[in-house]
């Protein structure tokens, strides 16, 4: 039968699975999401017990300062038992004493104030900040003095007249004005189900935090008390801006002072004057004398007397008294001193000041990483009400027996008790009231509840956490709570992209705002993903890592709409994108006439035949299953073609065939490409959107460029993509590139590359900018391409010599410096891993470094040269880094300077030989090889470089061996033994902390041997051949007249929309809009580069001479370079520095004179040995540091991303929590439904084959092993025998199973009974919708698809309804 004939002979039914195991991009990532895990649960209780710890000890030791510095409260009792004394003793109040309290309560409040400062400091002198109005600057200082002078009137009245059980209780009535404004402006009314009662208990809140001012005032005569009211309602006006919402007027006093993004330059000077406002009032309050606080300060601070009154004394104990010196007593007056301790203040102060900063600093680590509901919140909500016990308990202990308490505080200082003891303490806790404490509490919780539901992106910037810059000292807990945004502020700010510094009415402001807001649609904000790969000359083997990691981002983003639309009702997962890749496929047609036709209808080349073939091979290497992919559609453009496939995600995958008899080709030129189509063309020209929404799109629309041969994960992009979310002036982020291939270059290449991203691109990152962001694996924000001087500076045309190598030999690296003078941020995410591949031969590498380092020399030369005005605009590049940038560069220039001159002492070392010839042996094959890369071609110059590389790697294993030698001889801690030894350990160290990259340091090795080849000869043949512009690596051979046969010249190919591989594709059309564009672009920027031949010449010449001029000044630098240090190492016996560490100790005997000598001897340092000391050791250790402030970033960016998972609680899940827990999963869910089963899935039932078994003896058991391998032949003819089923439509596939009736397997998924309950509930709930959409979605059966029907198509840039909903075109609308 026809449909027999169809299926492959039984001889041929042989299949070749794709095995299970991971690819490069996907390797040991189970085990890493392991460690991740359980390091994860630990750092949740490390930063709960941290936070509460140190909230409860910051306000424990605030209330013990203030206490003491008054003379409100009773006199302390001291602890007689210590003193040899019988009876009570008490302690006076001292002058001194209080004086230096004030001091200390001064200091703490001034500690986080100096933070602000001089981190305020900091960004003014490196950093571009917006300066701000008068009227902001005056609305600031306004309402932050209130709340230092509020604070000053709690600190030196308030809590010196309370005992410290009362005062712990005031922490939780300082948020009257939040409460307030929480009311007013209606910030719970979001909750629109229990509208009447979340006013309720707002108003609930609002009186219980106004209780305070009349409960206490009205029980106590003192008139510190009885103004209670106005310190705390003083104090909590600096939170009013965070719950205010925007109702008109408030609304505009929010925008006057939020006009810049930050208030630097206002708390550069605010910092300061808030400290001497505190100050000020804090001694007008205090009663001393205003300059005695002055005078005395220093006598306040060092050892003095305290006076102690000794009540009912016993004349035996004063007899004992006087005969201790320590004890000096008034015989008259029962009246003597004792020493006080100034260490109680310093550590007190200490404490107190290091509490209040670990507080914040984990309280922000905790909301960075997304754990704040546990570790931040719930310990913060904690604080007050364990502090109010612990204080309590302290003060009674103290209070009951004095000696309690000696070896934690001194006895003369004050603990006032609010009892004398247990049966006072109840009496007491009822006389005031004490039982409305708890609704106190509660009413702060409520005030603060924001806390509970964060809403801000992962590694969020401090900005966008926190309304003010720091925190306030002495309120640590209220203030990290009250200062915690409620408003997210990307929903806030970054939606609305208007110019607010223009001057406009406050209505019309006001009315603009509301407007755009409401024009603004929740789908701009949606992260559009635009794949843009370059293609030229990739192989199949590389061609097929790319493809596959596109498959796979196609498969995410299919489970990501998947569990959208069915799973969550429509509500997008936080991480949820839309999807587009692009393949622009450089010089894609044979247009060599002998094989070409027709020009007008070229074919194809190889290289696009193998794309086409390698794309069904790629989903079957990713989903083990053969899937029918569906033809492309084939189009034909301005530019050459298009072919568009839909991959089994529904997304579509566009190869832009170009034609480079009609557009410009080389990769610069791709991308100029890509970029005015996608930004230009499909963003600015849709004329249905506004300016505003235009504006939301680009700055949520990002493109990730790629190059042919990447292999990636979708979770490196997701990585990448929530940096662009975490930093607004992000303009592009490049995650981790690990070289792959085989061979010794690779292996050097891996090392290089270690090297290069833990120490170099992570110092880039922390202390600057990153200045390159490779095209092979890089995400770029489409708002920062769209600025001045990117894009259109892009376009530009080489023509001088020195653009030419800066522009066409790095594009990357240029279009980066564009951005970075732009004023866009460039980061490294070194938790995004990529892999690609690496050239493995010795020629194939000098090459693409030939091209590599006259770029990166040009491009920061560049940057270097506009320092001035790249400082002045980029916020993240500062005076500091561009001079590290240029040790760096001087560096890079007189490398082979330096090396050289390492030999030569390595020669001298190792083989005992004078140091002329040293330099010899080594002056003479150098000066060899760059007469070779004068007069030779670049061949035989590769060939002379090979011979002298292998030369020196023996010479530097001998020098290796020496090294060790002399390190036994001299010992470590000899100059060359020690720089060696901690160059090591950094590197070792540098591995350690990278975990998964740690083999790379065996390759050390091979970097090692190759240095001098890699800094010195790599150099010089780079310098000397920067004239060859040519690309260097997967040049394709030239056919020439000789390759063709005479009978073979008349075959000519087909054209390529007649090409046997394409024949059963549709053919479409682009829009005339769309055709109108590619016309007017490529005439105005992309028209290929007709150069005549004298200007060809021209070109050419200008590059000789430019490469001559380099070449000269290059080699005379060094020359120099090498002359002095050289010359000064010949009197290294008169210029060398004597080596302070590890001496040599001789002793000597004269026979003659019978003398006895003893003499020391230092080990010498020389010029060379200084040289590197001082230069690359400098670097080293910055670069050194930078990594652990780089690894700690990454290690929270990784924490932030993992969700632990462990633990499920059976009697207290709520619905809320399987809820929630469901839309944790649902991504898994859709993605294990979507899944084609795999070819041979070893978890299919195999029931039947287990029939076949023979039973009984031990027959069965010897059968076993090769029934096993027999199941493959049973497996054959039961595939070939059964009806496939289709597994191209991934969208199909997860409604067939979801919708359908059998039972699902969801048993590798770590879910809840409730959360399986709910799942089955929507289940039944999207299948009888399903069943009642009329004409709707049945349930989905196997089988085949639809036969295709030839018809011609419309491809239109984006399919939109009315132009309301902006659409990248990314997806397959029809079914097939």
């Amino acid at each position: 039968s026809r449909k027999l004939r169809d299926k492959p002979p039984l001889w041929d039914s042989f299949q070749d699975p794709p095995s299970k195991k991971t690819s490069g991009s996907d390797a040991d990532w189970k085990k890493l999401q392991f460690f991740l895990k359980l390091f994860k649960l630990c750092v949740y209780l490390l930063v709960f017990a941290v936070v509460l710890a140190s909230s409860v000890a910051a306000n424990l030791l605030y209330l013990y300062m203030a206490g003491n510095t008054g003379n409100s409260g009773p006199r302390a009792q001291v602890c007689s038992k210590y003193l040899l004394r019988s009876g009570e003793v008490v302690a006076a109040s001292n002058k001194l004493d209080q004086i230096a309290w004030v001091w200390a309560l001064i200091f703490a409040f001034a500690a986080p104030e100096l933070f602000t400062f001089l981190r305020a400091l900091r960004i003014c002198l490196f950093k571009r900040e917006q300066r701000p109005t008068g009227l902001e600057i005056g609305l600031v200082t306004l309402f932050e003095l209130l709340h230092v002078v509020g604070l000053a009137l709690l600190t030196f009245t308030v809590l010196p007249a309370l005992d410290v059980t009362r005062g712990a209780m005031l922490g939780c009535c300082v948020c009257f004005v939040p409460a307030l404004l929480n009311l007013l402006t209606g910030m719970r009314l979001h909750w629109k189900s229990v509208d009447s009662l979340v006013l309720g208990i707002s108003i609930l809140a609002l009186i219980a935090q106004g209780s305070v001012f009349l409960v206490w005032p009205s029980m106590s005569d003192t008139l510190e008390v009885q103004l209670l009211a106005i310190p705390l309602l003083l104090v909590s006006f600096r939170w009013w801006e965070n719950f205010a919402n925007t109702h008109d007027a408030i609304a505009y006093i929010i925008r006057t002072i939020r006009c810049s993004r930050s208030r630097f330059h206002t708390y550069l000077y605010l910092a300061p004057l808030k400290v001497i406002a505190f100050a000020g009032v804090g001694f007008l309050l205090h009663g001393q004398t205003f300059t005695e606080y002055f005078s005395l300060f220093l006598d306040a601070w060092r050892p003095h007397l305290i006076t102690l009154v000794q009540i009912g004394v016993d004349p035996d104990a004063l007899v004992l008294t006087q005969a201790n010196s320590s004890i000096r007593a008034s015989p008259s007056r029962y009246h003597f001193t004792m020493q006080s301790s100034p260490n109680a203040v310093v550590y007190t102060l200490a404490v107190q000041v290091a509490s209040a900063y670990l507080c914040h600093i984990f309280g922000k680590f905790a909301c960075k990483i997304k754990i704040q509901v546990f570790s931040s919140a719930l310990p913060l909500s904690l604080a007050a009400p364990t502090t109010v016990c612990l204080a309590t308990v302290l003060a009674q202990m103290r209070a009951s027996d004095p000696c309690s308490l000696h070896g934690l505080m001194p006895d003369y200082l004050s603990l006032w008790a609010l009892a004398g003891n247990l049966e006072e303490l109840g009496q007491r806790s009822l006389d005031l009231a004490l039982w409305l404490w708890p609704l106190w509490w509660l009413a702060q919780v409520w005030t603060c509840l924001h806390i509970w539901q964060p809403h801000n992106d992962k590694n969020a910037q401090t900005e966008k956490l926190f309304v003010c810059p720091w925190y306030c000292g002495l309120l640590v807990d209220q203030c990290s709570m009250m200062n915690r945004r409620v408003v997210d502020w990307s929903e806030e700010y970054l939606a609305i992209k208007s110019d607010l510094t223009t001057p406009r009415e406050p209505v019309v402001a006001l009315a603009a705002d509301i407007n755009a807001s409401r024009e603004i649609q929740e789908e701009d904000k949606v992260p559009q993903l635009i794949v843009c790969a370059t293609m030229w000359h990739e192989t199949e083997d590389e061609m097929m890592e790319f493809l596959k990691s596109i498959v796979r981002l196609d498969e995410d983003q299919c489970a990501r709409r998947m569990a959208k639309t069915h799973l969550n009702g429509g509500k997008a997962d936080d991480e949820y994108y839309e999807l587009e890749s692009n393949i622009f496929f450089d010089d894609a047609f044979v247009l060599d006439p002998r094989q070409c036709q027709n020009k007008r209808s070229p074919p194809v080349n190889e290289y696009v035949k193998t794309l086409t073939r390698t794309i069904d091979k790629a989903t079957f290497e990713v989903y083990g299953v053969n899937i029918r992919i569906k033809p492309p559609l084939k189009i034909e453009t301005p530019y050459g073609g298009r072919l568009v496939w839909t991959l089994p995600g529904r997304t579509k995958m566009v190869a832009h065939l170009k034609n480079k008899d009609k557009i410009r080709h080389k990769k610069r030129w791709s991308q100029v490409m890509y970029m005015y189509y996608l930004l230009g063309y499909r963003i600015m020209e849709t004329e249905q959107l506004s300016p505003r929404r235009k504006a939301v799109i680009a700055e949520n629309t990002f493109i990730l460029a790629l190059d042919g041969d990447i292999d990636f994960q979708p979770r490196a992009v997701q990585l990448l993509i929530d940096r662009m979310k975490a930093v607004e002036e992000l303009g592009a982020a490049c995650g981790r590139i690990h070289p792959v291939g085989r061979g010794p270059m690779v292996w050097y290449q891996r090392f290089e590359y270690a090297i290069g991203h833990w120490l170099q691109k992570a110092t880039e990152h922390v202390i600057g900018c990153v200045l390159c962001s490779p095209g092979c694996f890089s995400l770029f924000r489409a708002s920062a391409l769209m600025e001045n001087s990117v894009m259109k500076r892009y376009t530009m045309i080489s023509s001088e010599p020195m653009k030419m190598v800066q522009y066409d030999q790095g594009e990357d690296r240029w279009l980066c410096t564009l951005l970075l003078k732009a004023g866009s941020r460039v980061e490294y995410c070194a938790a995004s891993d990529a892999y690609t591949h690496a050239p493995e031969s010795f020629n194939e590498f000098y090459n693409q470094r030939r091209r590599w380092v006259p770029s990166t020399i040009a491009n920061i030369f560049d940057i270097l040269a506009d320092a001035s005005t790249v400082v002045k605009k980029n916020n993240s590049i500062s005076t500091m880094y561009v001079w590290y940038q240029g040790m760096l560069m001087i560096g890079t220039v007189l490398g082979p300077g330096t090396i050289f001159l390492m030999m030569v002492g390595a020669l001298v070392a190792v083989f005992s030989i004078n140091i002329w010839t040293a330099f010899l042996w080594n002056f003479f094959p150098i000066i060899f090889f760059i007469l070779s890369c004068v007069y030779l071609k670049q061949k035989y110059q590769l060939l002379i470089a090979f011979v002298v590389s292998s030369l020196y790697c023996l010479v530097m294993m001998a020098v290796l061996i020496g090294i060790i030698v002399q390190m036994l001889e001299d010992g470590p801690l000899a100059p060359a033994s020690l720089f060696f030894l901690l160059v090591a350990v950094q590197i070792t160290i540098a591995g350690f902390m990278h975990p998964q990259e740690f083999w790379a340091l065996l390759c050390g090795v091979i970097y090692y041997i190759t240095i001098p080849s890699m800094y010195m000869l790599l150099m010089i043949y780079s310098v000397f051949n920067m004239n060859d512009v040519s690309w260097g690596t997967r040049e394709a051979p030239v056919l020439k007249d000789d390759d063709i046969a005479p009978n073979e010249q008349e075959n000519y190919l087909p054209g390529w929309l007649n090409d046997p591989l394409l024949i059963n594709s549709e053919l479409g059309e682009i829009s005339l809009m769309e055709q109108r564009f590619w016309k007017e672009v490529i005439k105005q920027y992309l028209k290929p580069l007709e150069l005549s031949r004298e200007q060809k010449q021209a070109m050419a010449d200008g590059l000789k001479e430019l490469r001559n001029m380099i070449a000269f000044a290059f080699v005379m630098v060094n020359a120099i370079f090498v002359l002095i240090v050289f010359l000064l190492q010949l009197k290294k016996e008169f210029l060398h520095l004597k080596w302070p560490i590890d001496p040599t100790d001789f002793v000597s005997f004269d026979r003659d004179n019978l003398q006895v000598g003893i003499y020391r001897q230092y080990k010498e340092l020389d010029p060379i040995g200084l040289c590197f000391v001082i230069f690359f050791g400098l670097i080293l250790i910055i670069q050194f540091i930078a990594m652990f402030f780089h690894r700690f970033a990454t290690m929270c960016q990784l924490l932030a991303t993992t969700r632990v998972d462990w633990f499920r609680s059976g009697g207290q899940f709520t619905d809320e929590d399987a809820a929630h827990e469901l839309k944790g999963s649902a991504v898994n869910i859709a993605r294990k439904l979507q899944r084609p089963k795999r070819l041979f899935d070893e978890d299919e039932e195999e029931h039947h084959y287990e029939d076949l078994m023979m039973d009984g003896g031990d027959s069965a058991g010897d059968h076993r092993e090769s029934m096993v391998r027999r199941q493959t032949i049973f497996r054959l003819h039961s595939a070939r025998n059964k009806q496939q089923s289709d597994y191209s439509n991934l969208v199909l596939n997860f409604e067939r199973r979801f919708l359908g009736e059998d039972e699902l397997n969801l048993k590798n998924l770590a879910l809840n009974r409730k959360s399986i309950k709910l799942f089955q509930a929507r289940r039944s709930e999207a299948k009888v919708n399903a069943a009642a959409t009329p004409g709707g979605t049945p349930t989905p059966k196997a089988g085949t698809r639809p036969p295709l029907v030839p018809k011609k198509v419309s491809f239109t840039a984006s399919n939109r309804n009315s132009g309301q909903i902006y659409d990248n075109g990314g997806y397959e609308h029809t079914e097939f």
